[in-house]
């Protein structure tokens, strides 16, 4: 990623940009000869090398070519842009904003108004953390593995439990987060907790139990804490599984929008906006990588969002264990293959045993 002072330095040498300090020491770049209304071409450069140029006013047929992903605030990212495709979106964007051939449309929001980039330039320094936080990070261990869990969100220890970071460090480890993390790295590198301080149940321990059993290995309390804790194999990038999450922001609990309600009105809010778009990430994710077989969910409000999501689905099998509920479903994918969903109780609470897990696992080692 190139550097903050590398990157002003590039739009510095465009005669037709001011730079214009703003709060927090970051930067915008205007653009005085642009006939739109919008005259900010680059906002928010900042310290850490992210930054948005203006693509709201971009023709489709070039934002595809080009590969961008414009947001719905009409924003590109251009935090891992090359010095070259640094060069390219600034003269895009130029053309698009002085009205110059095909490029002079505007995108707007679903109400037919265009978005005012002049509000976007003043949202608080915290929004601007939450959201560079929303669609960059999935999960941690290997994406191409051939089992996934997915659940909805992280509980944030590292604020609340251990209390090793606040919330506005946590956001900044993971602004930085790719699509997937070690999940070794994160907890122990990033926010400073051992592994083998944790005690109690957590959801980890019936993930790893799961696994060992699909692995042929003992299901028993001291291995399921040796695969966490001691070996540390959750999670890992070389492993064979991914542990996924619906929604990107650590919180509390599920039915409490806070600490984001400056953002957000309440957790309805929160998922009209994120909530497709995160979706369609997860679907277009396990499109692209071939080799996942098994997704398995762990919530039921997530099991509905995520089979409502996929457009071909069958119920092969159905179950209860004592008295848990477990559903094996086929879902076919655009790219004519098909994957595997198991849905069971939620891994905690009570709700699930270790004995119920080994048993589910067995059931699908045979249709795999």
């Amino acid at each position: 990623m190139l550097s903050f002072e590398h990157k002003k330095s590039i739009f510095r040498s465009f005669s037709q940009l001011q730079e214009k300090p703003i709060s927090k020491g970051r930067i915008n770049y205007v653009y005085p000869e642009s006939r739109q209304r919008g005259k900010i071409l680059i906002t928010q450069l900042n310290s850490s090398g992210n930054g948005y140029v203006n693509g709201k006013y971009m023709d489709g047929k070039i934002i595809k070519e080009k590969g961008y992903q414009v947001d719905p605030r009409g924003c590109i990212c251009i935090k891992d842009f090359s010095e070259e495709q640094l060069r390219e979106v600034v003269e895009i964007a130029m053309m698009s904003m002085s009205g110059k051939e095909e490029t002079e449309r505007a995108h707007s929001d679903d109400s037919g108004n265009e978005t005012d980039w002049q509000e976007i330039s003043d949202q608080t320094y915290f929004e601007q953390l939450v959201r560079s936080c929303l669609y960059n990070w999935l999960g941690y261990g290997n994406i191409n593995a051939p089992v996934w869990f997915l659940g909805i969100e992280e509980g944030g220890a590292e604020i609340w439990r251990n209390k090793k970071k606040t919330l506005e460090e946590s956001l900044r480890i993971r602004s930085t987060f790719r699509l997937q993390m070690d999940f070794r790295h994160v907890w122990e590198d990033l926010y400073n907790i051992s592994l083998s301080s944790f005690t109690g149940p957590n959801v980890w321990r019936y993930m790893a139990a799961f696994l060992l059993q699909l692995e042929g290995g003992n299901v028993d309390v001291q291995h399921i804490n040796d695969y966490i804790f001691y070996s540390k194999r959750l999670g890992r990038e070389d492993s064979n599984h991914f542990l996924g999450e619906m929604m990107p922001l650590p919180k509390q609990s599920k039915k409490s929008i806070e600490p984001y309600q400056s953002i957000w009105k309440s957790v309805n809010d929160y998922y009209n906006e994120v909530a497709n778009r995160r979706l369609s990430l997860i679907q277009q994710t396990i499109i692209q990588h071939q080799n996942i077989k098994l997704i398995v969910l762990y919530d039921q409000e997530l099991t509905k969002k995520l089979l409502e999501y996929f457009a071909t689905i069958e119920m092969i099998n159905s179950w209860h264990f004592r008295n848990e509920s477990y559903k094996l479903y086929k879902v076919w994918l655009e790219n004519e293959r098909d994957v595997w969903v198991l849905s069971t109780p939620f891994f905690g609470n009570g709700r699930v045993s270790y004995d119920g897990i080994r048993d589910a696992a067995r059931r699908v080692l045979d249709v795999l």
